[in-house]
């Protein structure tokens, strides 16, 4: 029939010959010992039309080498190879920090021999590291509830932190940051990237956020901008490409471009400390997949603890007032986190070094305009636009809108206006004591495939173990069990 396989040519596993840029005298690398004589020896089997046996067309039985005897066959690459149940519980004991050696020894004390076992050590470690496109690790990120949750809260602002690319795999460590309430850092999530190209990731990474968030405002890390300026900038720097490049993208980093664009006060990636230490010491003791990830969550534990700490000492301690402002420091006290509160009363302090210049009446009642200076620089003026209907009030220097802190001139307006509180237009929600009120709660149910089959195996192994612990005390259960 049309499609079916008619002929099989079977090979000397030493036929052909090697490849040639492997042949090069000079190479780097060592030389790899030779494999293949180009032997000849081979047979050939076809199906007739009128059956399906298979019968012997052709056969060459001369070989140009000395054949392996049969203690030496468990050693050919036709003879190896490495099963998925194999894979699966040597994971298993690689997850309770069982070494590769010792698993190799307690699969082959379970086939009874090495003759059994089918593969080497070198295979199984093979098995267990590589990357291929039938489900084996290409890029892992991951993300519990209490980060998702936390992405409700505060993902207005996210932080893309490449680093530790010097690691075991030579392979980066994203993480995806921002800070909470408490102007402390958190993390969305973490991502080891095992794909990554140096040609292509940093733009594969900025077209991914225009496509994702098109309408986000993108900067550059001031640390890093800090960090490569000094290893970039010696002398003539008028003519240097690196400050020439910085220069035609000043956009992305020079203070007066952000101005007016809200970035929760983050100018760096670099806040996730807790979790760069716990990063250091397990990069630097050379450490698996399996204890970087365990460090991340342990650096990510302490930063919640942190947060934590911040949550009680908002919500069970009382701030210190330091202006005869009684009411209108209350009210931001109640509303505000320590941090933030912190914020408000320098701005509230420098308020007195404000005074109206004009008071300019709009055509509409509703809204007023006021012009204030500082009384050491008369010549440089603010803007305060002020809406009575909605009480929205609005600044020139637009600070409110970059940091999400109301400035102090516009609280120098509330207190010409007798105002005792802060209107809701002057209040970021992110900075209040209330900002995680309303957060979802994440429960992930969908459990992948993978994982489910994982715990069946090892709860069947478990359970198996004991029936075949009963059935190798007896000769007959035991020559029944083995050959079921």
């Amino acid at each position: 029939m049309e499609g079916n396989v008619k002929t099989q040519e079977f090979c000397c596993s030493k036929e052909g010959f090697r490849v040639s840029k492997v042949n090069i005298v000079d190479r780097q690398r060592a030389h790899t010992p030779v494999t293949r004589t180009r032997c000849k020896a081979k047979f050939v089997v076809t199906t007739t039309n009128t059956s399906d046996q298979w019968v012997v067309s052709k056969s060459s039985q001369k070989h140009n080498h000395a054949l392996c005897t049969p203690a030496m066959t468990l050693f050919m690459r036709s003879n190896r190879a490495v099963s998925k149940a194999d894979v699966d519980e040597a994971t298993s004991l690689k997850d309770v920090s069982v070494g590769t050696s010792q698993e190799i020894n307690y699969l082959t004390q379970q086939a009874r021999g090495y003759h059994n076992v089918g593969f080497t050590h070198k295979d199984l470690y093979n098995a267990l590291q590589r990357v291929d496109e039938l489900g084996a690790l290409h890029n892992l990120i991951w993300s519990d509830s209490t980060s998702r949750s936390d992405y409700t809260c505060f993902g207005d602002v996210i932080g893309f932190d490449i680093t530790y690319k010097d690691n075991l795999y030579g392979q980066p460590i994203m993480a995806i940051v921002s800070v909470n309430h408490h102007h402390n850092a958190i993390v969305f999530a973490t991502a080891i990237i095992a794909d990554e190209t140096s040609q292509s990731f940093k733009a594969m990474q900025r077209a991914a956020i225009k496509t994702v968030i098109p309408s986000a405002k993108h900067i550059l890390c001031s640390w890093h901008l800090s960090h490569n300026a000094q290893a970039n900038i010696e002398f003539n720097i008028e003519k240097h490409p690196w400050v020439i490049e910085k220069g035609n993208t000043r956009y992305l980093w020079a203070q007066a471009y952000l101005i007016g664009h809200f970035f929760a006060n983050i100018r760096s990636t670099q806040m996730c400390e807790s979790m760069n230490v716990s990063l250091a010491i397990a990069l630097k003791n050379k450490k698996t997949y399996l204890n970087v990830v365990r460090a991340i969550e342990k650096g990510i534990s302490r930063m919640r603890m942190n947060e934590l700490k911040a949550d009680y000492l908002s919500s069970q301690t009382k701030p210190f007032q330091i202006t005869k402002l009684i009411d209108l420091e209350s009210h931001a006290a109640e509303i505000y986190t320590r941090e933030f509160y912190r914020l408000f009363q320098e701005e509230l302090q420098r308020e007195t070094l404000y005074q109206l210049q004009e008071e300019i009446q709009s055509l509409s009642d509703e809204c007023q305009n006021y012009i204030l200076t500082n009384y050491k620089e008369k010549n440089k003026t603010f803007d305060i636009s002020f809406d009575f209907r909605t009480e929205t009030i609005n600044c020139s220097c637009r600070k409110f809108e970059t940091v999400g802190i109301p400035c102090r001139q516009q609280l120098h307006v509330l207190m010409y206006l007798d105002y005792t509180y802060l209107p809701g237009s002057l209040i970021q929600s992110r900075w209040t004591k209330d900002a995680k009120a309303c957060a979802p709660s994440f429960v992930d149910l969908n459990v992948p495939l993978e994982v489910m089959q994982m715990a069946r195996f090892a709860a069947l192994r478990a359970t198996s173990s004991r029936l075949c612990y009963i059935a190798s005390k007896i000769d007959t259960p035991f020559k029944t069990t083995r050959d079921e």
